[in-house]
């Protein structure tokens, strides 16, 4: 039967942050279908710091049992879903890594091999996408990133994805610091694809959840968009256009009009100062967000401990 495995290594990089309850049944969906499939295979769990028993259900999974190799990263301090996952990535050897982002399972084991055909075919990058079921703001989130991205590919909500090591080595030597992996993916240069499905109903940690994602989607369309150069400058264009008015029309009042004393000098003073101001605070924004740019590649994760379980 070993004959017919895939021969490629693999790594399964999951992230797990109170999972206790999700993480037994999750690992030995993954396990099963990695152990049918494949000669040789991997499980990384990166555990952000989880605060309930995520440590010890990995451990009882793999006690009862056969894993090849499992690895448990633990964070030094909750760190987040983007971080963590780079700890994960980075110490996996895979020929192509599985990437998990949650316990979330609303697809068919089979599925995961699916999108693992479908990185074969050519693409370093596979996101399995779900066909419906993304909540509003996901979708607002999604239309906005696309809509302010220069990226060719749209990303979409996912489930997991799929990495080959060609992939994980182009990110790594573009020297980015990975703060939303689907963008920096997106962006690297090689073919990227979707395996659509349609979701079945799922059971999901919803208290964990919030926290792993919180702020994310703010820090993405700030880091990889120029949502926030464009409405800083417009802004600024704005209000100078409004102080500009302002002086003409102070100029107006005293060609017309019989003013106070000293009036269309503080008018004119105060309104073309401030116009200079916007327009000098436009630039400044430019500036920053250069600084931002060289700011986004320092190191991003801290690991307290590496632990490989082996039965």
């Amino acid at each position: 039967m070993s004959l017919n495995k895939e021969k490629n290594f693999v790594s399964a990089v999951v992230y797990l942050y109170n999972n206790e309850k999700e993480v037994g049944s999750f690992l030995s969906t993954v396990n099963t279908l990695l152990k049918d499939n494949f000669d040789k295979y991997e499980i990384v769990c990166v555990n952000d710091c989880s605060t309930d028993g995520t440590v010890k259900a990995i451990e009882n999974f793999c006690e009862e049992n056969s894993v090849k190799s499992l690895t448990v990263i633990n964070t030094s301090f909750f760190q987040g879903v983007e971080s963590a996952m780079v700890a994960g990535v980075d110490i996996s050897i895979g020929d192509f890594v599985f990437e998990f982002d949650s316990c979330l399972v609303d697809y068919d084991a089979e599925m995961i091999m699916a999108v693992y055909r479908r990185s074969l075919e050519g693409n370093d990058v596979v996101f399995a996408v779900p066909s419906e079921g993304s909540r509003f703001s996901s979708r607002l989130f999604y239309s906005l990133f696309n809509s302010f991205s220069d990226m060719q590919y749209k990303i979409k909500t996912q489930r997991f994805s799929v990495i080959s090591r060609r992939g994980i080595n182009r990110v790594k030597s573009m020297g980015v610091k990975t703060v939303y992996r689907k963008a920096v993916y997106a962006s690297c240069g090689l073919p990227v694809a979707d395996y659509e499905y349609t979701p079945s109903v799922t059971k999901l940690n919803e208290d964990s959840q919030k926290r792993v994602k919180r702020d994310l989607a703010l820090n993405s369309l700030i880091l990889f968009t120029d949502i926030g150069y464009k409405i800083s400058v417009t802004l600024s264009f704005m209000m100078a256009a409004v102080l500009l008015l302002a002086g003409v029309y102070t100029v107006v009042i005293f060609l017309s009009a019989n003013p106070v004393a000293g009036w269309t000098t503080t008018m004119l003073v105060m309104s073309f100062g401030f116009f200079g101001l916007f327009l000098l605070l436009a630039f400044v924004l430019k500036y920053l967000s250069l600084i931002l740019n060289l700011v986004f590649t320092k190191k991003q994760y801290v690991v307290e401990s590496i632990r490989k379980i082996t039965k």
